[in-house]
C-alpha cells in the first residue's frame, strides 16, 4: 500500500477511536505535552490547582503581585500553596495593564517589579505571560531584559470557534519563546468534547499544547472566561491515562517544557523622584490631552464623566455628572500606576492637593496611596468644599504619607447627586508652616462658609459621654451672615462642641511651641461655658490638653476670651472649641486664635 494512504489511515483510525473515547495512537517519537495556565491569580483558580492535583497533575499560575490579597484573588498562603504541591508560579505584571498602552519605561517597571516581587516571595520565576495578549516589539524585548525565559500569548494555534487552518500545536522549543502560541482562551462556551479534540489533533503530530484559563466557575454569574469545575474534572480524568507509554500525552508546566535557569532580580526602571517643594508633579495637569488621568469611585451609582470645553485655563476640562445614587462616589484621578502619572512621595513630608472645580453639591478630595510592590489603596480624605457656581481653587494639605507609601494619586471626589466640573490639578510638596505671631491661624473663622451636614467648611462637632446634641446652622449671626448654633436637648454625663476639624494644617492649626496663644469667640448661651483644648503630638495622635476658666450664660452676644499656657514641645497641631456640658444652647461665630 502507498505510504501515503498508510498515514491517511491512520488518522482516520485515530479519530474514530476519539470519538469512541479510546486513547488514539500517537506517535512515540512525537509525544504531546498539555500546560494548564492560569491568568491573574483570582481566587476560584483553587478548584483547578485541587482538581489538578485529585489527578497527580501541576499547572503555571501567572500572578498580578500587586493585587495578591485584595478581594476576589489569592492570597500568599495560597500561593505558598501552590509552591508546595509543586504548581510553577510565573508573572503577570504587577497590575494587570494593557503593557503596548504604557511607556516603555512603565512597561519595564510593570514587568521587572512584579518578577522581583514574586522572586522575593520565595518563588521561581522564569515564564510570563501577556496580560490581555497585547504586546510588542518592545514589549518582548523588556520581558526578556526583566529576566524571564519565555512569555506567553494566546491565540495562533487551532481552536474550536477559529483559526481553522492554523497549526495544532506549539514546536518544542517554541517559533517564538516570547509569544507562546495557544488555542484561544478557554471559555464557558467550550464543551468537554472541544477540549478532547485540541488535545487528539495534536497527538497526530506532537507537539505542545498550552491551554490557557482564567477563572474555574459554574453558574449565572461566572464570567464568560470560565471553565466548570465539572467539565475540567472529567476533562482531566480523560487526560491522565493518555501518558501511558502508547500515547505519552503528559500534563508538564511551562518551566519543565521549556526549562532554564531562574536568573536574578533585574531592578525595574526607577520611578520619577518625588518633586522637589512646591513643584507640581501632575501630568497633564489641565487635561488638555487625555493621558493620565482615569475615573474612579465605588458603589451602587450612576455616573457620566465628559471632556467639556466650559474649562477654567486651556480647552478642556472634566465634567462629572452622578444622576443616581444608593452610595458610593466617583471622581477623576491621575492613573494608578507606577510612576507614569502617579506622583511619587517621600517619607515624613507633607502634599497639598488642589483643583479648580465649580459644583452642585458639596465636594471633597480622596486620596491613595500606593507601596513599593505596587498595591494602591484608600489614604485618607479631606473635610468638604462647599459648591460652587463660578470656578473655585481647593486647597487641602495632606498629612504625611503613611508608613511604606512611594506614591499618591488624588481626586475632587462627588457623592451626591449634582455635577462637578474640575480643572488644573496641583500635587506639590509643600512644607505646613504655623501662623506668624499676631495672625488669626484660623480657616473659615466667621463660619461664612458652608461645608456638610450642617457644619461650617473646616469646622466639625464634637464631645463625649452621654448626651442629645443638635447642630444648626443659624442667621442670628454676630459678624456676617452666619453663626452656629448647638443645643443639648439632653445629658446624662459628656459636653459637646464646635471645634476646628481633626487635621493639622488645614482646619486645626499648625503651632508654635513655647508661645501662649489668645483665644476669642463671640457666643451667646443660656447656661456656662468653657473652651476645651486639644493637641496633635509629632505622631499624629490628639489629646485632650486643656481648658478655660468658665464664662458666664449671655443672652446677647459676649466675647470669650483666653490666654492658653505655652505650648508643649512635640506638639504639631491645637484645635479647640466652646464647649456646652448642660441642657441648653450656645451661638458661637467669629473665632480667633492669635500666637503671642
Amino acid at each position: 500500500m502507498d505510504r501515503k494512504w498508510i498515514f491517511a489511515a491512520g488518522v482516520i483510525a485515530a479519530l474514530i477511536a476519539t470519538q469512541a473515547g479510546t486513547p488514539a495512537q500517537a506517535s512515540a517519537a512525537k509525544p504531546v505535552q498539555v500546560t494548564f495556565t492560569f491568568d491573574d491569580g483570582v481566587a476560584d483558580q483553587l478548584q483547578g490547582k485541587q482538581l489538578l492535583e485529585k489527578y497527580g497533575m501541576t499547572g503555571t499560575f501567572f500572578i498580578n503581585s500587586a493585587l495578591i490579597g485584595l478581594s476576589g484573588h489569592m492570597t500568599r498562603a495560597d500561593l505558598d500553596a501552590l509552591k508546595a504541591a509543586g504548581h510553577e508560579i510565573g508573572g503577570h505584571t504587577a497590575t494587570h495593564q494593557n503593557l503596548p498602552a504604557l511607556s516603555p519605561t512603565e512597561q519595564n517597571r510593570q514587568i521587572c517589579l512584579d518578577r522581583n516581587t514574586l522572586l522575593s516571595w520565595g518563588y521561581a520565576v522564569t515564564s510570563f505571560a501577556y496580560p490581555f495578549v497585547e504586546f510588542d516589539s518592545t514589549t518582548k524585548t523588556i520581558a526578556q531584559t526583566c529576566g524571564y525565559n519565555s512569555a506567553r500569548a494566546a491565540g495562533d494555534l487551532r481552536s474550536p470557534f477559529s483559526c481553522t487552518d492554523c497549526p495544532v500545536a506549539e514546536t518544542v522549543p517554541p517559533a517564538d519563546r516570547w509569544a507562546i502560541r495557544t488555542p484561544d482562551d478557554v471559555e464557558s462556551n467550550w464543551t468537554l468534547a472541544q477540549l478532547k479534540s485540541v488535545v487528539t489533533r495534536a497527538e497526530v503530530t506532537g507537539g505542545w499544547v498550552p491551554l490557557n484559563l482564567h477563572h474555574v466557575c459554574a453558574g449565572t454569574g461566572c464570567p464568560a472566561e470560565s471553565v466548570s469545575p465539572t467539565i475540567l474534572d472529567q476533562f482531566l480524568a480523560w487526560l491522565q491515562p493518555r501518558s501511558a507509554p502508547g500515547i505519552r500525552t503528559t500534563v508538564r508546566t511551562v518551566q519543565q517544557v521549556l526549562g532554564g535557569a531562574v536568573k536574578p532580580a533585574v531592578p525595574p526602571t526607577p520611578a520619577p523622584a518625588p518633586g522637589a517643594s512646591g513643584v507640581n508633579t501632575v501630568r497633564n495637569p489641565s487635561l488638555e490631552t487625555t493621558d493620565c488621568f482615569t475615573s474612579a469611585g465605588y458603589g451602587t451609582n450612576t455616573v457620566t464623566t465628559t471632556r467639556v470645553s466650559d474649562a477654567h485655563t486651556g480647552s478642556w476640562a472634566s465634567r462629572i455628572a452622578m444622576t443616581s445614587r444608593t452610595d458610593g462616589d466617583a471622581k477623576l484621578v491621575p492613573t494608578f500606576d507606577l510612576g507614569q502619572c502617579s506622583s511619587q512621595v517621600a517619607p515624613g513630608r507633607t502634599y497639598q492637593a488642589s483643583t479648580w472645580y465649580k459644583s452642585t453639591v458639596p465636594v471633597f478630595f480622596t486620596l491613595y496611596q500606593r507601596n513599593a510592590i505596587g498595591q494602591w489603596s484608600y489614604w485618607t480624605q479631606s473635610p468638604r468644599f462647599a459648591a460652587a457656581g463660578a470656578w473655585t481653587r481647593a486647597v487641602w494639605l495632606s498629612p504625611v504619607p503613611p508608613a511604606g507609601a512611594v506614591a499618591a494619586s488624588f481626586g475632587l471626589t462627588i457623592d451626591s447627586v449634582g455635577t462637578l466640573t474640575v480643572d488644573d490639578h496641583g500635587f506639590a510638596d509643600t512644607t505646613a508652616t504655623p501662623a506668624p505671631v499676631g495672625v488669626n491661624a484660623l480657616v473659615n473663622p466667621s463660619l461664612e462658609t458652608a461645608g456638610a451636614d450642617g457644619f461650617p467648611q473646616c469646622w466639625t462637632g464634637t464631645g463625649y459621654g452621654t448626651n442629645t446634641p443638635v447642630w444648626t446652622r443659624v442667621t442670628d449671626a454676630f459678624d456676617g451672615t452666619y453663626a452656629e448654633r448647638l443645643q443639648l436637648t439632653s445629658r446624662t454625663d459628656g459636653d459637646a462642641k464646635l471645634i476646628p476639624g481633626w487635621d493639622s494644617g488645614n482646619c486645626a492649626p499648625l503651632v508654635l511651641t513655647g508661645h501662649t496663644y489668645t483665644l476669642s469667640v463671640a457666643y451667646k448661651s443660656d447656661a456656662p461655658t468653657f473652651l476645651t483644648l486639644y493637641r496633635q503630638d509629632s505622631a499624629g495622635n490628639w489629646s485632650w490638653w486643656t481648658q478655660s476658666p468658665t464664662f458666664a450664660a449671655a443672652t446677647a452676644y459676649t466675647t470669650a476670651t483666653w490666654t492658653t499656657p505655652a505650648v508643649p514641645a512635640g506638639t504639631k497641631a491645637v484645635t479647640f472649641g466652646l464647649t456646652l456640658d448642660s441642657v441648653g444652647q450656645v451661638t458661637t461665630d467669629k473665632y480667633s486664635m492669635v500666637a503671642n
